[in-house]
């Protein structure tokens, strides 16, 4: 009972040793840096087996891919660099970062500092041993190394195939590639009785590649290290490289690593890409649970190599399974009835075959020699119909001789007759244009030296009328001497002026289609129905910064990232044949809001099946429709305050003159007053001090003052929204600013965060400034704006030895009036103050404000009034606006 309590016991420990782990790391974020690119054969292997242990964890994992495999130059590691960068400057640090192979642990351990500071690093795929246990000194890096089976799979050669002579192995100019082949060479001495060899793909093309492969005898076996690229550069799929060489190859063919086994690798003692992922998961684990790095050796990785191999192989090489490895894996097994009686099943069909094989052998042979027979005729047949009618021309050029045979259709296209052209070389070369003789002659004599099997080569010829015409000519040798050198060479030669000439107008009208489009303002882009780019203008060049030769053969998404969302209307236009537009359509350019329209033309005519998609840079229009009607907005409540200007006018004035009248019934000086005082039993000297002792002369004039003064604002409002046909005229600047200021005072908002009560008010106003000839009206809106906006800006600031205060200046300088308006409120950054004439820009909060006062005061100063307008301002002490209008007298 006592033990079956402690088992119980451990079991809960362990348990909850592996939740706490997965909480700990719940939430958690990896970036997985691949050396390679999606497709790379190893990449979802060591994806599947990292998720096997982050997903049960929760662990969320992002990956980024080098695609160093075919692009490993410094400039590609510097774009990837940069790129990387700046997708890091937008998301939160990574807790780890895990490198999959070489190139990718070498980019991170150079770039740590900069992109991933002080961020847990674990490696997987590693081949380079040496640099991968240095980690094990590195506080912040350790992994799991990929360490080759080099020796196993050596051996498992030697066992299964005893009678084999030579181990080729296959190698690229990849580093881990030729890596692995010094670890090969190593095994020289141990494996004597083999003689270990190379096919280096530095040394080859592809094609000579095969060739070399198809030299390999049945006592030779392949052991593939690394083939994905040729001397020339040139780049394969490993899935495509690996039927290369099994297409042009009849032997043996072992790897190192999983991928490749079932696709007609044999096997071999393999690298598990899957256990890899894993192991370097479970560390990542460790790490989250708290486990310092330095704590955690790095892996050793020929601990989850496995023995893996294809029955399929393994039956076509006749490897009997009983010299497999313990403990092997074999993929493709099947145990059927043929299985179980394999020998007696083969006896008998081998000897039903060829029973079969001689009797259809007979059978064939006969068949064969009378369609032959049959063929001979009727090609001799054709042969002399085609000589006689066809209008390409056939020669027959004997070399030692210089005899040539030409047909009556090849004198017949040079317009001769049958017996005017001479049965000679030098009739052919004395017909060439000049121009084009050399590469002419030079096609044929690479022929005739066995240079190449045949050739085909375009020149001009000489008709017996003198018009020139372009050939085709084709040739082939037939027959050659023990050196090699043609005996006999045939060919012929074919008209292709009218196809010469169609090219030229086709190039002439692609590149007049090409021309106009590129000509246009507007972005042009084709796209094929599967969304494929087949037309790029140099306006969608400019915007995208991808070129025309880059763009074309692309997909949108790839090319023109910003429309992808236009995918979906592509494939409803072209369903539905109708054109598609997306009126203004917004999207940010670093931060600044565009417009654009967007229009989607379906195309389906002559074969043609595709969209072109039209997109119009409208920012400008759009902002100008949103002025006008923020214009026409101001217009509305300019005339709305006129009329209200004008009704609250006749009552002011009824109360002004009504305050005034009162002053006089009441003053001593007017005789009618002491008249009706004395009729009425009244001293007026009495009744006057009554009246002061109350204070009534004061609320008189206090009454008079305020409809004074209300009748002032009445004035300038009037006069701000009087509007007329030709309003420029002689102004006084210094009179616009202070009824301007008036103006601002009189503000009637209960959501105005300003006080004129507690901002002072300094004017510096130059006394010798004539009158201009400017927009009264429009100069005033100008300065109310930029009033208000500095009010605005000192009732933002908390004032501690100083007092809020508004500075006015009025004064010439080179020939224009200045006008400054200063405030000494928060000012503005730098950013702000370059962006502030820019419209819908504001910094005020949602409700406060348009964006557009300022833009509209810039678009009246400059445009309107052919002046400048500029801000300078102080981060947290000031912003000064200035204002320079022409010092135009007279209108």
């Amino acid at each position: 009972m006592r033990k079956a309590f402690w088992v119980i016991f451990f079991i809960f420990l362990v348990f909850m040793s592996a939740f706490t782990c997965q909480a700990v790391a719940s939430g958690k974020r990896v970036l997985l840096i691949s050396s390679y690119h999606p497709l790379f054969p190893t990449f979802f292997q060591q994806i599947d087996g990292l998720n096997s242990v982050f997903k049960p964890a929760e662990v969320f994992l992002d990956v980024e891919f080098m695609d160093s495999k075919r692009f490993y130059t410094p400039e590609n590691i510097a774009a990837f660099h940069n790129l990387l960068k700046l997708k890091l400057m937008g998301l939160k640090p990574y807790d780890i970062v895990v490198t999959a192979d070489d190139n990718a642990l070498k980019f991170v351990l150079e770039f740590h500092d900069e992109l991933f500071p002080n961020t847990p690093v674990v490696f997987l795929g590693v081949n380079n041993q040496e640099l991968a246990k240095s980690m094990n000194s590195n506080n912040l890096v350790t992994g799991v190394i990929e360490a080759i089976s080099m020796n196993e799979t050596l051996e498992l050669i030697s066992n299964l195939f005893p009678n084999a002579e030579k181990i080729y192995a296959i190698v690229d100019s990849s580093p881990s590639g030729q890596g692995d082949f010094k670890t090969f060479k190593s095994y020289g001495s141990k494996f004597s009785d083999k003689k270990l060899d190379i096919l280096s793909l530095e040394n080859f093309s592809w094609d000579e590649f095969g060739k070399e492969l198809e030299k390999l005898s049945d006592r030779d076996v392949v052991l593939l290290l690394s083939a994905y690229r040729d001397k020339s550069g040139t780049w394969k799929l490993f899935e495509d490289s690996l039927n290369w060489i099994t297409s042009h190859s009849k032997v043996p063919v072992f790897h190192l690593w999983e991928h490749g086994v079932g696709q007609g690798v044999i096997g071999g003692k393999v690298i598990s890409q899957f256990e890899q992922g894993v192991a370097a998961a479970n560390i990542c684990l460790d790490i989250f649970n708290g486990q310092q790095i330095k704590d955690i050796p790095v892996v050793e990785g020929n601990a989850v190599n496995k023995f893996l191999f294809d029955e399929n192989m393994l039956k076509r090489f006749h490897v009997n399974d009983d010299l497999l490895p313990e403990g092997n894996s074999i993929i493709n097994n099947q145990n059927s009835l043929f299985h179980q009686h394999r020998k007696t099943i083969l006896i008998v069909v081998f000897f039903v075959a060829l029973l079969l094989f001689f009797i259809g052998a007979l059978i064939v042979y006969v068949f064969r020699l009378r369609k032959a027979e049959d063929m001979v005729r009727k090609s001799e047949e054709r042969f002399a119909l085609a000589m006689d009618a066809s209008r390409d021309g056939l020669w027959d050029w004997e070399i030692g001789t210089d005899n040539v045979y030409y047909s009556p259709g090849y004198k017949a296209m040079l317009g001769y007759k049958f017996n005017e052209v001479p049965s000679h070389v030098d009739a052919w070369v004395d017909l060439i244009h000049p121009a084009d003789k050399d590469a002419a002659v030079k096609a044929n004599t690479d022929c005739i030296e066995n240079k190449v099997e045949s050739f085909e080569v375009e020149f001009r010829m000489q008709t017996k009328s003198g018009k020139w015409i372009w050939i085709l000519g084709r040739g082939k040798a037939v027959e050659r001497d023990e050196t090699g050198n043609a005996i006999r060479v045939v060919g012929t030669h074919t008209d292709i002026t009218d196809r010469k000439r169609a090219e030229k107008e086709l190039l002439r009208l692609r590149n007049y289609l090409n021309n106009i489009i590129d000509s246009m303002p507007s972005i042009l882009i084709g796209l094929d129905a599967k969304g494929i780019v087949t037309q790029w203008n140099s306006e969608a060049q400019r915007v995208t910064g991808v070129s025309t030769a880059d763009a074309e053969g692309m997909h949108l998404s790839e090319a023109f990232p910003r429309l992808t969302p236009q995918l979906k209307w592509v494939e409803e236009s072209l369903l539905n044949q109708q054109i598609h537009t997306d009126s203004r359509v917004h999207w940010q350019d670093n931060g600044e809001d565009k417009f654009e329209d967007i229009t989607i033309y379906p195309l389906s005519s002559k074969g043609v099946e595709g969209v072109v998609i039209r997109v119009d840079d409208v920012t400008q229009r759009v902002r100008l429709e949103e002025m006008i009607v923020q214009s026409e907005k101001m217009v509305s409540i300019g005339n709305l305050a006129a009329g209200m200007a004008h009704e609250i006018n006749n009552p002011l004035g009824a109360i002004v003159q009504g305050a005034q009248n009162l002053s006089r019934r009441l003053s001593l000086d007017l005789p009618a007053n002491f008249k009706v005082a004395e009729q009425c039993n009244l001293s007026l000297d009495s009744f006057q001090e009554y009246l002061h002792d109350r204070g009534i002369f004061k609320i008189i004039e206090g009454i008079n003052g305020s409809g004074l003064r209300a009748a002032m604002i009445v004035t300038n409002m009037l006069s701000f929204c009087r509007k007329s046909e030709k309003s420029s005229k002689n102004n006084n600047l210094a009179e616009l600013l202070d009824n301007a200021l008036e103006m601002a005072k009189s503000e009637y908002n209960f959501d105005r965060k300003y006080d004129f009560k507690r901002i002072e008010i300094e004017r510096e106003y130059a006394q010798d400034l004539p009158d201009i000839c400017c927009d009264g009206n429009e100069i005033q809106q100008v300065f109310l704006n930029l009033i208000k906006n500095g009010a605005y800006a000192v009732a933002g600031k908390t004032y501690a030895d100083s007092s809020p205060k508004l500075y006015l200046r009025v004064r010439s300088e080179n020939g224009m009036a200045v006008v400054e308006i200063e405030d000494n409120g928060s000012g503005m950054d730098e950013t702000s103050r370059k962006r502030a004439f820019e419209p819908f820009y504001t910094t005020k909060p949602t409700g406060d404000g348009t964006g557009l006062g300022l833009s509209v005061s810039y678009f009246i100063i400059t445009e309107q009034h052919n002046g400048h307008m500029e801000v300078y301002s102080s981060f947290g002490n000031w912003t000064r606006f200035v204002v320079k209008l022409p010092m135009k007298l007279e209108c």
